[in-house]
């Protein structure tokens, strides 16, 4: 049996009761994993943009390795035990990259595996990265396999990324994606995650976990934050999502939209953290999650920390069934119920889906959502 020790991650920045058992998750990372292929090596990358591989993570940069991530500090000390190398793409001053740099991922059959990449934007720059997550099931859902990816952003001063994760591995697939972002002064973040899998679970399968922690450490920096998931069959999604308020007047607004089906299991956690010194802040996180079945289990955890007194914090969550309200407009307009569920259903995972910019991976993207949910 593989060896594996076990990290905590996406733990809550203020815990609440015990319980409720929200506080923190437990994942197990195998201790011999191998690094994801060069093959990101040979990207296309637009004048300006430099790529280039680190041997190891405690090789980085301090200013990178310092930054916070979403899932925490566990899976650094595994990064580092094992002494992962990394990518790192770096945009040079002044640098506007029109097009984006979509980087696939194919996680193998059976494979242990970890990416990390660190993206620097220098001053005035503009980025946009998207990571493009596959996994076939195949004939491997009786086949435990393990990917995890790691990333973090350093945005200077009007420096401007965009990152898109669009992950689609099969359940027989254990993942991670951890991701931090550091904001200059007048910086912004956006981040795009989109969470979608297959109903099989294998044995062996943990789940897919995702931590995101921007911190907002310029003034007037920002962070947006768009979330879709789909969650079926046996499936189980835990996800920690961080906006770190550190300076005056700045911004963040975080949303999620997901679909529970079958016997699936989510946690969310969503906090803003409004640090002393934070005045004139604003931040809003609001998560929509739709429920399909009566045996999925979910939690979800809204949180605002307030060190600071002018600012403005808004937090939500809805979580239900589809109204009978809309159902009968729909049954009104020639639909049936049954057709009238899968487009309310693929609506909400397409709203999503068009924030991708790239065309080709967009229609793949509605294309899965419509055959899945069809």
């Amino acid at each position: 049996m593989e060896k594996s020790r076990l990290a905590v991650v996406n733990a809550l920045p203020a815990p609440t009761y015990r319980f409720l058992k929200v506080n923190e998750s437990g994942l197990s990372i195998p201790e011999s994993v191998t690094t994801y292929p060069d093959t990101w090596d040979q990207a296309a990358l637009p004048q300006g943009i430099d790529l280039r591989r680190i041997a190891r993570f405690d090789d980085l940069p301090e200013a990178c390795r310092l930054i916070e991530t979403g899932m925490g500090s566990g899976i650094d000390r595994a990064l580092s035990e094992q002494e992962i190398s990394c990518v790192m793409l770096t945009a040079a001053k002044g640098t506007r990259a029109d097009e984006p740099i979509v980087l696939p991922v194919t996680a193998a059959c059976g494979s242990t595996t970890i990416a990390e990449m660190v993206i620097c934007a220098e001053e005035n720059s503009e980025i946009t990265v998207i990571l493009d997550m596959t996994g076939d099931d195949g004939g491997c859902a009786a086949v435990k396999s393990f990917f995890g990816l790691s990333t973090r952003i350093r945005a200077e001063k009007n420096a401007q990324v965009r990152l898109i994760h669009v992950q689609r591995f099969g359940a027989s697939i254990t993942s991670f994606d951890d991701i931090g972002a550091w904001c200059d002064e007048r910086a912004s973040f956006a981040l795009t995650t989109l969470l979608l899998g297959s109903r099989r679970a294998a044995r062996g399968y943990e789940g897919s976990f995702i931590g995101a922690r921007a911190t907002l450490a310029g003034e007037e920096a920002s962070f947006t934050g768009r979330t879709g998931y789909y969650c079926a069959g046996q499936m189980s999604l835990d996800m920690n999502f961080v906006a770190d308020h550190r300076e005056k007047k700045t911004n963040s607004e975080m949303i999620f939209r997901g679909v529970l089906d079958d016997h699936a299991a989510k946690t969310w956690r969503g906090t803003l953290d409004f640090k002393s010194g934070a005045a004139g802040s604003v931040g809003d996180e609001q998560e929509d999650t739709l429920m399909l079945s009566p045996d999925i289990r979910n939690s979800s955890v809204p949180v605002i920390l307030c060190g600071e007194e002018d600012v403005d914090g808004r937090h939500g969550a809805t979580i239900g069934q589809i109204s009978e309200e809309i159902l009968f407009y729909m049954r009104s307009r020639g639909y049936t119920e049954e057709e009238a569920r899968r487009l309310i259903v693929q609506a909400r995972l397409k709203s999503i889906a068009r924030e991708i910019p790239e065309n080709r991976l967009r229609w793949e993207v509605e294309q899965w959502i419509e055959k899945e949910i069809g």
